[in-house]
């Protein structure tokens, strides 16, 4: 399930919806501004608004449009290496060996 807090939402596709929630901030912004004339409300929603024209029409990059490396979806599966099936060699010094023969190099 997808959280609506993520700009790549399906929701935030169309224009409209966009437009329309800046609009609503900004008029919020607005009314906080010349009716309640609160500063910290005031403050507070003119950073929601101008965040939200930010983020929906100004830096706005449609989520198709994007290569697949920017929206985090890798192009291609690198392929997966099967493990080996193969007996180790009996040439290839076994781990413990290999310990006990650096043991007696010191």
């Amino acid at each position: 399930m997808k959280r609506v807090s993520d700009l790549n939402h399906p929701l935030y596709r169309p224009l409209w919806v966009r437009v329309t929630l800046v609009a609503v901030t900004g008029a919020w912004a607005c009314f906080e501004n010349f009716w309640t004339k609160d500063p910290m409300w005031m403050v507070l929603t003119a950073g929601i608004f101008v965040y939200a024209a930010w983020v929906f029409l100004i830096k706005w990059v449609d989520p198709e449009d994007k290569p697949a490396e920017v929206s985090g979806v890798a192009a291609e599966e690198p392929p997966v290496e099967e493990p080996s099936t193969e007996a180790p060699s009996v040439d290839a010094p076994v781990a413990s060996e290999q310990g006990e023969q650096s043991a007696d190099r010191r």
